[in-house]
């Protein structure tokens, strides 16, 4: 069995936060969203950092899905790991999470100390607790084999001091450092030891839940509230970063490091799709690119070989393809 069904990968929204703030000059809303963005990246660090503790699972009886966002009753729901096993399924809500944590069942809520600041959050394991219910509600409305699933809050930070409730019983159960996956693992192993699922069931329960994922791709202009008419045009060069090229003959050329590059052109269209648009006029292109004519726009889509729609006079070009790359 392949271990790795769905290899993780950095999730998109990081991505696009990234090329986004590449293409936005000082902004009221830039420091929103470089933490927003600074956010995402720890969560992912945490995510990544999991995967050493992986090896020492029986990697050989597991598929792992991971960032699975699936509609269900309306909203999404997400879940960071998903381990699949013929026995019994497993959610891990990992959490990078530093200084001290104290889950408080009294309020549904942990409570994080760092230095002389208190902050409180909502309590991760009834998080992962709906995660499990919408996931069981899925594959019930699918008609597939009755299979349990446990759930586990996972502290990647070594260094993370927990304390809990004496009440808080779930927080002493569910709530692990990533040190303690595999005993947890044997533990659930000697509980469910028969299979429920044939090997068959299995992969067609990964191929249901990889055919619903819809990774969280919003409309950044819309959630940060910014015109896209601020946002900088052209092409970037992709040694100098943030750099603007300019359009020499049939290339495009970098007055800070002299360097010359025949499809950087690529990399801003894709830009204009995530942020603006996935379909374009030639004339768009010209502004966008800053292109001095509306011919050598033409001639650069033209040899994109994308999809198009309307005659030559109107013809509007089909982006998404460049997403698909």
């Amino acid at each position: 069995m392949n271990p790795i069904e769905k290899q993780r990968k950095t999730p998109l929204l990081i991505d696009n936060l990234s090329a986004f703030l590449k293409r936005l000059p000082a902004h009221p809303k830039r420091k929103e969203m470089e933490e927003y963005l600074a956010r995402q990246k720890a969560g992912f660090k945490g995510e990544v950092s999991l995967e050493y503790f992986y090896r020492y699972l029986p990697l050989d009886e597991l598929i792992f899905l991971h960032n699975i966002r699936i509609l269900h009753q309306n909203y999404y729901f997400q879940i960071d790991t998903l381990i699949l096993t013929q026995k019994f399924l497993l959610i891990l809500e990992i959490k990078n999470l530093s200084g001290q944590i104290y889950f408080d069942n009294l309020y549904s809520q942990i409570i994080r100390r760092v230095n002389d600041s208190k902050e409180s959050f909502e309590d991760p394991i009834y998080q992962v607790e709906r995660q499990a219910h919408h996931l069981s509600e899925i594959l019930l409305q699918h008609k597939t084999s009755f299979v349990p699933i446990e759930t586990l809050v996972v502290i990647t930070n070594p260094n993370t001091l927990i304390e809990s409730a004496p009440s808080h019983t779930d927080a002493l159960y569910k709530v692990i450092k990533s040190a303690g996956l595999k005993k947890k693992y044997v533990e659930f192993k000697q509980r469910y030891n028969e299979d429920k699922l044939t090997k068959k069931e299995l992969k067609k329960i990964v191929k249901l839940l990889n055919k619903l994922n819809q990774p969280y791709n919003p409309d950044l202009c819309s959630l940060f509230k910014i015109n896209k008419e601020e946002l900088i045009k052209g092409v970037f060069c992709p040694s100098c970063e943030d750099a603007l090229l300019v359009r020499r003959k049939r290339s495009w050329f970098c007055t800070t490091c002299k360097e010359t590059n025949h499809c950087a052109h690529v990399s801003a269209l894709k830009d204009y799709a995530r942020f603006i648009s996935t379909s374009i006029t030639n004339k768009e292109c010209m502004d966008f690119l800053n292109l001095p004519s509306r011919s050598q726009s033409y001639h650069l889509l033209h040899s994109l070989n994308l999809p198009f729609s309307g005659t030559t006079k109107d013809r509007i070009y089909h982006l998404k393809s460049l997403l698909d790359e």
